[in-house]
């Protein structure tokens, strides 16, 4: 898959022009068209303090940034736009061509729409936006049984009107037709005037008060049209994992017509939400190759965006099932087992439920034998060892359509 910015649109933007514009605003580069030193370094500290801010002096206990007015500031703008504009874009895009993510996404356009409409919530300088257009020119090619709305309308919801200018200039002057998408500033998911197709909410729900999370997402989904989805993506920190875990059991218990389509599919408890007494928690990484510029970028403030790490959850309003069956998916990095320990040997003898004992015991004594664990369709946690020796490559991610796909299956305490 390409990276967002290698797309060429037709329909709506001109991502070589919106990138073009990112540097300009940012002064990324000097007269000469060489990359100007000295205000990369300056967007590199910005960056890095930035970066702080978010990872090491954020206020746990009710999980409000430290530093709440840095979308107010012009250095705080500065250093988001330059260090976390485009990884935000990227993670949108990526999730959002995922084949299930995809095909979900497709039934929005099954009857041919006059106006889609968009509400982005904690819109900032419209990331999500720019990531969902962009995404949308890979739906349209890939699936030429559907049609391009003629207009995009979408309800910003951002407070800081500063940070909504950055973004919305960006994105007006890349435009392919003005006349195509219209953006309005809203403050709250309350005052969407109406219904929408989409909800967006990039990394808004660990910036807002845990007790007013539920409500606003209530509110968006009362506001989607049948087929509409809604997409959360949240950093990928263990604190913000398990929050949206338990964000999305309480939304599920009230909700109607609600499906599930990744990272699970099931919509009991998660088995790795805050509730959980477990250290594992649900998170994922994608690799892209990011622009030059932000490489530069980089090289000043020493945060690596080749790996982007999230959680997230994406659902549709359906009365249909439209999500693909899968068994499990993978919700763990490799984990080492020592089986010179009697006690690991057992545990996996005593919880093996897929497998034959005798090969089990065979790998063993004879291999090096890594554990993964597994999100499963009914919500339980499973674990499955595996050889590096052998023919598949298994990552953080991966789906398995069926159980009988893995050769070792274990039970795992929820």
């Amino acid at each position: 898959m390409k990276n967002f910015y290698e797309l060429r649109d037709d329909y709506y933007l001109d991502i070589k022009a919106y990138l073009d514009e990112w540097e300009k605003k940012l002064n990324v580069r000097s007269k000469d068209g060489k990359f100007d030193k000295h205000n990369l370094q300056s967007l590199g500290s910005f960056s890095k303090n930035l970066w702080e801010n978010f990872n090491i002096n954020r206020n746990e206990k009710d999980k409000i940034l430290s530093d709440k007015h840095y979308m107010d500031s012009a250095n705080g703008i500065r250093a988001y736009c330059a260090s976390f504009l485009l990884p935000n874009i990227e993670r949108v895009f990526a999730l959002l061509v995922k084949n299930e993510n995809s095909i979900a996404l497709k039934n929005i356009f099954l009857n041919e729409k006059e106006e889609l409409v968009i509400a982005d919530f904690g819109a900032g300088p419209l990331s999500a936006t720019v990531g969902f257009i962009c995404a949308l020119k890979f739906l349209f090619d890939t699936n030429p049984e559907i049609f391009p709305p003629k207009k995009i309308k979408i309800f910003a919801i951002e407070r800081s009107e500063k940070i909504f200018q950055f973004g919305f200039d960006l994105l007006q002057k890349s435009l392919l037709n003005a006349d195509n998408i219209v953006v309005t500033r809203l403050t709250s998911t309350e005052k969407i005037p109406v219904n929408i197709d989409i909800a967006l909410c990039a990394n808004i729900f660990n910036e807002i008060p845990e007790k007013h999370r539920l409500s606003n997402l209530v509110n968006l989904y009362s506001k989607l049209n049948l087929n509409g989805a809604v997409l959360i993506i949240e950093p990928g920190q263990e604190i913000h994992a398990k929050s949206l875990g338990n964000l999305r059991n309480s939304f599920l218990a009230g909700a109607e017509d609600c499906q599930i389509i990744s990272p699970c599919s099931h919509k009991n408890l998660c088995p790795l939400s805050g509730t959980s007494t477990r250290k594992d928690w649900c998170w994922f990484k994608i690799g892209w190759n990011p622009p030059e510029a932000l490489k530069e970028i980089e090289k000043f403030s020493k945060i690596d965006h080749h790996f982007l790490n999230f959680s997230y959850l994406f659902f549709v309003k359906s009365q249909i099932k439209v999500n693909e069956p899968f068994y499990a998916r993978i919700v763990s990095d490799k984990l080492n087992v020592d089986f010179a320990k009697k006690s690991a040997l057992d545990y996996f003898m005593h919880n093996i439920v897929q497998g034959d004992k005798e090969d089990f015991i065979y790998a063993a004594e004879h291999k090096k034998l890594f554990k993964m664990l597994l999100c499963t369709e009914d919500g339980s946690l499973k674990s499955t060892l595996f050889s590096e020796d052998g023919e598949t490559e298994l990552n953080r991610g991966m789906r398995f359509a069926r159980k009988t796909a893995l050769e070792f299956l274990f039970d795992e305490r929820n």
